[in-house]
């Protein structure tokens, strides 16, 4: 009985989604912005509220198939925050046109929705 927590991961904007054991899809959760909210705080309160397992976060990896200097963020916040106040397991999902999938005409921040891509891709390969 898993409850994910999916991580599009950026710069300034951290978007979330949560796939529950006992519904068949996940949901967008949130959207932190880095600058106004402590990241890892937010993280610990949802995992304990959500009762998480595991915690899916995107690989940015270029179209070559090639580290970015994206993907080496990524790790770091693995290595150095995920890894160091969680004791539960973390997952790296290929992002590769997660974004683009998402279409966005407007100028709405979408990196929930992208999280909810990231926990798709998770389960449809699980």
């Amino acid at each position: 009985m898993n409850n994910l927590l999916g991580i599009d991961f950026g710069e300034r904007f951290i978007g979330l989604a949560i796939k529950k054991h006992n519904l068949n899809i996940p949901y967008a959760h949130k959207i932190i912005d880095t600058n106004f909210t402590n990241l890892i705080t937010e993280l610990i309160n949802i995992t304990k509220e959500e009762c998480i397992t595991k915690i899916i976060i995107g690989y940015p990896k270029g179209l070559m198939n090639k580290e970015t200097r994206m993907s080496k963020l990524v790790d770091n916040f693995i290595d150095n925050e995920l890894k160091n106040n969680f004791d539960i397991p973390v997952v790296k999902v290929d992002e590769r046109l997660t974004s683009k999938v998402i279409k966005n005409d407007s100028y709405k921040r979408m990196d929930d929705l992208s999280a909810v891509k990231i926990l798709e891709t998770f389960c449809s390969n699980e």
